[in-house]
């Protein structure tokens, strides 16, 4: 694989998201993260919420705190007091950031309100409809439905939102497009149909928009240090070739928006 110059060149209405913010230099879902790919010029972000035993939604991607070196107790049972108080950034380098801390909903909308469009997803195994409830009523309590899409790879979570608000623009995470997601997401009037970067084509992207305002990719990691940046730099191309209309990255700088004439 051939590595090009960087930044690669991407339209100037392609979606560059923050993917759980610039996550490739600073512990994910964090708020150095986020404040980097804002820095970094993204006004994009894709973050992932879990809600607490005492109701409070917090980012954390994965269902236990094991990869964050706390051992295997499961996010969604901890209470936030104690979620509060553990070192989230040691994982990732102890001399640089074992000051990081994790983040909730609420602190990330008070912090950049409208500058940002978040891209949430749904995570955890708590009943979908009370992590939906409690993710919209801090969206509506801080008037940031206008800038925020809710996602999810599980389908009765996005279920669930659209019962709690209909109006909010939603997108399916799915590993590819078929004639079954098609029908799925137009059951639940989908606004994003969001496939895996190495799978998705120029026939899915066509397909979903009969159906979806938009696609956009996920999925944009190299398997191996060494071959990190020319296989990422290969999924960019694949989507942009593809037709996507963006995707979730790590390294939200490594692409730049075409200057509009």
């Amino acid at each position: 694989m051939t590595i090009q110059p960087l930044p690669l060149i991407v339209p100037p209405d392609f979606r560059i998201i923050a993917h759980r913010g610039a996550s490739a230099y600073v512990p994910e879902n964090t708020l150095a993260a986020f404040q980097l790919a804002y820095a970094m010029g993204v006004t994009e972000i894709e973050t992932d919420v879990q809600i607490t035993p005492d109701g409070v939604v917090v980012l954390c991607h994965d269902r236990t705190l094991a990869r964050y070196g706390h051992g295997d107790r499961v996010v969604e049972a901890v209470p936030w007091p104690e979620l509060a108080a553990l070192d989230m950034g040691s994982w990732f380098s102890p001399h640089l950031h074992h000051d990081k801390r994790m983040l909730t909903l609420h602190d990330l909308f008070a912090t950049f309100g409208d500058k940002l469009v978040y891209h949430i997803e749904l995570k955890g195994h708590a009943t979908p409809v009370v992590l939906a409830a409690a993710t919209h009523q801090l969206i509506a309590a801080h008037g940031l439905q206008d800038v925020c899409l809710i996602t999810s790879f599980a389908y009765d979570a996005l279920q669930a939102m659209y019962q709690v608000d209909p109006t909010l623009r939603m997108g399916w995470l799915v590993p590819a497009i078929d004639g079954e997601t098609i029908a799925k997401a137009q059951a639940l009037a989908l606004y994003q149909l969001c496939p895996r970067a190495d799978l998705v084509t120029g026939e899915m992207v066509a397909q979903a928009r009969a159906v979806v305002t938009e696609v956009r990719a996920w999925g944009l990691l190299g398997t191996t240090t060494a071959g990190q940046a020319a296989e990422v730099q290969a999924l960019i191309r694949n989507v942009l070739a593809a037709g996507c209309d963006g995707m979730t990255i790590n390294w939200p700088d490594w692409v730049r928006h075409q200057a509009s004439e």
